[in-house]
């Protein structure tokens, strides 16, 4: 009796010689794969969007939103909170490019795209000092490749930077790394576990689409005995007769069904026995193919899934029709806000604790610490 061992597929990231990083998965392509079948899938895209604001809360005050912490690129505080947000969310990992002034305060920051970034060689003490930055990682070229010093705030290391760089005007500035994955060098993504989940939703409107452009679901099927008897003569007149009236009597078919089928009606000659009418034509409706209650019971199924891996993000908080949203009641969906809330505490806490970390370390703003706004609010108490 033999043992059959199922290979479980697995997230390497294996040392590239030729570009000196880790490699984010054998093809060094994880992160588009992962960011590709979340925008695939219509349940992944939009549990990814409502954790963001979960993450975001309705923001920090009009004040502290408004408040410009990238002057070159006009960044809002808000609009940088929500990008990194969304790689938090995402991919349970951010890079933040940190540009520092001649006073060791950060002068301006900017979220890197995830996909871009790569993790540099490692020292003796298992410390990787570089980040290296392309905007292509499949065939990569060594001078597309950028390397910016990983981020730390310490003076000595800055002053060492800087002259290694050959003056504050040739400076890189540094790199914030987080990663939700501490024991990983990069973090899985969210939708790591459920990745087929994803797949199959998005598969799944392919599959009905393609039935319902290409397939034959909704024609007609018209059988008629030949319309062309055999034995004419080709290029005959009595030929072309016959031809002419084949013609004529396809397209009365065709306009007796309605102009909604005109295209939609498949004409076949064949022989027949018999001399009844019912003998000589035979008209038939081809019923779809798609079934219905596997569709629903596979497409539920891979929606929970999905859910569960955005922090069990309640089902009635994502559909939109209104039998859901009439189906609740007003306090159901207030507690499902409430647990959501909660569910969303971890990474909603690492948001914020970024946030404030860069702001104390800033040119402008040191003094200033934010806190999210809840997007519901606490109950109110009991009357006495």
């Amino acid at each position: 009796m033999k043992t059959l061992l199922i290979d479980v597929w697995k997230r390497l990231t294996p040392w590239s010689k030729t570009t000196d990083v880790y490699a984010n998965d054998i093809d060094n392509a994880y992160p588009e794969r992962m960011d590709r079948l979340i925008n695939n899938s219509v349940t992944a895209k939009s549990a990814a969007a409502i954790m963001v604001q979960y993450l975001l809360g309705k923001g920090y005050g009009t004040d502290a939103d408004g408040i410009i912490i990238n002057k070159e690129k006009n960044l809002k505080l808000i609009d940088f909170a929500d990008d990194v947000a969304d790689d938090l969310v995402k991919q349970r990992g951010v890079f933040i490019h940190i540009n520092w002034n001649a006073l060791y305060q950060i002068a301006d920051c900017s979220v890197i795209p995830y996909e871009w970034c790569r993790i540099g060689k490692k020292d003796t003490n298992d410390y990787s000092g570089k980040v290296a930055i392309s905007k292509e990682w499949l065939k990569p070229k060594r001078t597309d490749i950028q390397l910016i010093d990983i981020y730390n705030p310490r003076k000595k290391v800055i002053d060492a930077q800087v002259e290694k760089a050959g003056g504050w005007e040739h400076y890189k500035g540094q790199v914030l790394f987080i990663n939700m994955d501490t024991k990983l060098i990069y973090p899985l993504s969210r939708i790591d576990s459920v990745a087929e989940d994803c797949d199959s939703e998005s598969q799944a409107s392919v599959y009905k689409n393609r039935l319902l452009r290409k397939g034959f679901f909704g024609n007609t099927l018209v059988v008629t005995r030949p319309l062309v008897g055999e034995g004419l003569e080709p290029g005959s007149r009595a030929l072309l007769d016959a031809e002419t009236e084949r013609e004529a009597f396809q397209k009365a078919i065709k306009d007796s069904l309605g102009a909604q089928n005109t295209g939609g009606v498949l004409c076949l000659e064949m022989d027949f026995a018999g001399e009844k009418l019912e003998d000589a034509i035979l008209i038939k409706q081809i019923e779809s193919k798609i079934d219905d209650k596997l569709f629903n019971y596979t497409e539920t199924s891979v929606r929970e899934n999905i859910l569960v891996a955005f922090n069990n993000l309640p089902a009635g908080l994502v559909k939109t029709n209104e039998s859901a949203l009439f189906g609740n009641s007003g306090e159901a969906i207030r507690e499902m806000k409430r647990t959501y809330w909660e569910n969303t505490s971890k990474e909603r806490n690492l948001l914020t604790a970024v946030l404030n970390q860069l702001l104390q370390r800033s040119q402008d703003y040191s003094s200033l610490t934010v806190q999210p706004l809840k997007l519901i609010e606490d109950a109110a108490p009991d009357n006495p």
